[in-house]
């Protein structure tokens, strides 16, 4: 199932999106909801982020390696105005580099504390496709995190899906359409139950967080009119265009 929030003129709904048809639902996404007879075709519509979640916790470097090699998990965390939907614009800071990170995202569906791994699945509502944008400062130094919090450096989307194995799917990366990054969910070094139960132990989940699992490889750089394409298999496509702003 696909779960999609979206605009329509002055008014925000979700729906289940089926092809090019979103039917609109009544309630929320996290408990019970029951299906409109009311329509939309996807052109009609504007798409938003598929939540706006509480907190976002990413992890760092959590591809390609070992658990023995790498110790604790590194995490960090985004606001919920670094948001933004597919298809709005990245806007980069004036006179800073900015890199991108394809990743897949999980969000939690139900509240989490001190969740074992193995029960770490019932917590989940689903997965999108998030692109963690950073601007960054000095390395080895705690202000690593601050070049992630700008607005709009957490493009997420364009729905939510819950009915898919994520065990070993693809997450490929498109700058102006030329592949910049390739890798898939099995080599994640910390795999999302061990995410979730981790982070679980440290903080409490609600329903609607989101972690960010870690990119493939490593981050590609962008700059004014750069266009973005990020793509998992069976969820769909992520685009952004990063442009300069004033901040």
């Amino acid at each position: 199932m696909k779960f999609i929030r979206y605009a329509k003129g002055q008014t925000q709904y979700r729906g289940i999106l089926d092809g090019s048809i979103i039917r609109r639902i009544n309630g929320t996404i996290f408990h019970d909801y029951s299906l409109s007879a009311e329509t939309e075709n996807i052109n009609d519509i504007v798409i938003l982020p598929p939540v706006l979640p509480a907190k976002i916790i990413g992890f760092r470097k959590n591809y390609n390696g070992k658990k023995e090699d790498i110790g604790e998990p590194k995490i960090f965390i985004k606001p919920q105005s670094s948001v933004i939907a597919h298809n709005e614009n990245i806007i980069l800071p004036k006179n800073q580099t900015v890199n991108m990170e394809g990743e897949l995202a999980v969000i939690i569906g139900k509240k989490a504390k001190n969740v074992a791994e193995c029960h770490a699945v019932q917590h989940i509502l689903g997965y999108t496709i998030a692109n963690d944008v950073t601007a960054p400062q000095k390395e080895h130094d705690l202000t690593v995190t601050i070049g992630k919090f700008f607005d709009t450096f957490t493009p997420l989307g364009p729905c939510i899906v819950t009915d898919i194995d994520i065990s070993d799917i693809m997450i490929n990366t498109y700058k102006n359409g030329e592949l910049v990054q390739s890798g898939s969910t099995k080599d994640m070094i910390f795999d999302i139950m061990y995410q979730i139960s981790y982070i679980s132990h440290i903080m409490t989940l609600l329903p609607g967080d989101i972690i960010l699992t870690g990119t493939p490889n490593i981050p590609v750089e962008v700059q004014h009119n750069d266009k973005i394409d990020i793509t998992i298999d069976n969820i769909g496509t992520l685009t952004n265009k990063c442009i300069s702003g004033q901040i």
